[in-house]
């Protein structure tokens, strides 16, 4: 039995509804539903009765519910004894990151470190597509990076959302007559689809293997749009500054722009009708046995990213 199950039931309980439930798990209705379906069968009998709103417990469930609450609170215990007597090994705790994912992680860095100076990150930057294919060899214990996940054998939580917004300059035709007076990356210009399908645009765009190359490609997809001789750019940085100078049009976090300076007045635009984002993930290899710190580093992402919601 997959013991991720007991923290799954245990927020159904809490809410006594599938849909809150997997919001604050942050995975999808039909996922929790699929790992509710699947308890069921293994377990014989049904820990909810889901035919009424707002779901009940069963006598049967309330026994395996009682279970599962001592098995995380077990859980907890043994940690916090592993790191009381300070038996977690000085092996540094070895952590892909992509540059979005190492801003993410590097936000957490400090408060973890005062909580558990006994343990020692070492982090690596990759791109997406490194950090699955260094989960899956074992060469790192956990990666930190952007959705989607493309590997089956990962398992990961989305720690944040990671807004996106096309950087513009202000000579494309893309905005003409529109008003950008009061534009800002907090209040950006709202711009119909149709404009994106202009043939005389130049998108700047990421290379594959990042990170923002699938949020791209889902984009173009999803508004059936085909980019006329895009510049590709590997760095995310040189392309919000390609796309500063006027050279093109380019989708971007947030996070890039606030921590870039570049003199330069673009103008920020989204989609009319749409809100465009992507998930910052921490993500582990399915049934590694990490070591006790890497497991504290997983629970800590984790946990964080719970109290920030």
């Amino acid at each position: 039995m997959d013991t991720s199950i007991f923290r799954y039931v245990l927020e159904v309980e809490k809410y006594r509804n599938i849909t809150q439930a997997a919001k604050r798990l942050f995975i999808s209705q039909p996922a929790l539903t699929k790992q509710l379906n699947k308890l069921e069968k293994e377990l014989g009998f049904s820990p909810f009765d889901r035919t009424h709103s707002p779901i009940s417990v069963t006598p049967q469930g309330e026994i395996f519910l009682d279970f599962a609450r001592r098995y995380v609170q077990l859980e907890s215990e043994m940690m916090d004894s592993l790191r009381q007597f300070n038996q977690i090994p000085a092996e540094p705790v070895l952590i892909a990151t992509t540059h979005r994912g190492g801003a993410y992680a590097a936000v957490q860095a400090a408060p973890f470190m005062m909580t558990h100076p006994e343990i020692h990150l070492s982090y690596l930057n990759r791109n997406s597509q490194q950090c699955e294919e260094e989960l899956e060899s074992e060469s790192v214990d956990l990666a930190i990076y952007t959705e989607p996940v493309h590997s089956e054998n990962i398992e990961y939580m989305p720690v944040q959302e990671d807004s996106l917004v096309f950087v513009i300059p202000q000579e494309s035709p893309i905005l003409e007559d529109l008003d950008i007076s009061d534009n800002s990356l907090e209040h950006p210009v709202e711009i119909d689809i149709s404009r994106f399908r202009n043939p005389s645009l130049r998108y700047i765009l990421a290379t594959p293997g990042q990170g923002l190359y699938d949020a791209e490609k889902s984009f173009f997809r999803k508004y059936h749009i085909t980019p006329i001789h895009p510049q590709r750019i590997d760095y995310v940085d040189t392309r919000y500054l390609v796309a500063c100078s006027g050279c093109g049009i380019a989708l971007l976090p947030h996070t890039t722009i606030r921590n870039s300076s570049t003199g330069q007045n673009p103008v920020y635009g989204t989609i009319k009708g749409d809100t465009l984002y992507r998930y910052v993930i921490v993500a582990r290899k399915k049934g590694r046995n990490l070591s006790p710190s890497a497991e504290i580093v997983w629970r800590y992402m984790i946990s964080a990213s719970a109290k920030n919601r």
